[in-house]
């Protein structure tokens, strides 16, 4: 992992748990209702993952069939 990709995943880091802190502060202040709070929370998280895994790893499945692990393995 180059340093570039590094600061990429931090910042996305940094974006998630700032919108997260934001998003907390606007339901103790009752601005906007618990639930939809967590629901964007939880979107917006699932989406910043799936950015950031597609920007870094492009389309690379994370995980593998059988047939793939037992032909990696016999190598």
């Amino acid at each position: 992992m180059t340093m570039r990709e590094q600061e990429y995943a931090m910042t996305m880091l940094l974006m998630m748990t700032t919108m997260n802190a934001f998003l907390g502060v606007l339901m103790v202040a009752e601005i906007i209702p618990i639930e939809y709070g967590m629901s964007l929370a939880l979107f917006a998280m699932c989406g910043m993952i799936w950015k950031c895994k597609r920007d870094l790893m492009g389309n690379v499945r994370l995980w593998e069939n059988p047939k793939q692990y037992r032909d990696r393995m016999s190598k």
